[in-house]
């Protein structure tokens, strides 16, 4: 059975806090991680139906955690959306498009965001 659950990577407790609460608020399933190792660990273990990842963590940033992902293990199919503040460089651009990410820009609008998650789950709003 395909899981229902998202996963949410951020090194920042409030801004895990906020993605947290909306996704609460609109009755979906989720986990969350604090960092990119714990993400990849998590991710090794379980099927996601969505990952929502900061771009800029300490550990390790979160283009570089999706590539990991996206190699092997259950989640190498799973849609996810990367949040950044960052103004991505082309090379960035070709690469998420490789990688079939998404991504959104900060500040994050939680109707958007919202929005994009029903969209990539095959959901109506």
């Amino acid at each position: 059975m395909e899981s229902s659950s998202i996963l949410v990577v951020d090194d920042s407790k409030d801004f895990l806090f906020l993605l947290s609460s909306l996704l609460k608020f609109h009755k979906f399933s989720m986990d969350s991680a604090a960092n990119a190792a714990e993400a990849l660990k998590i991710c090794s273990e379980k099927k996601f139906a969505l990952i929502i990842s900061d771009y800029i963590m300490d550990d390790m940033d979160g283009l570089e955690m999706c590539k990991i992902i996206r190699q092997e293990g259950p989640n190498k199919d799973a849609p996810i959306i990367l949040i950044t503040a960052k103004n991505l460089e082309e090379n960035e651009l070709q690469t998420l498009g490789s990688l079939s990410l998404t991504y959104i820009k900060k500040p994050v609008m939680p109707n958007e965001l919202y929005r994009k998650i029903t969209d990539m789950l095959g959901k109506s709003t």
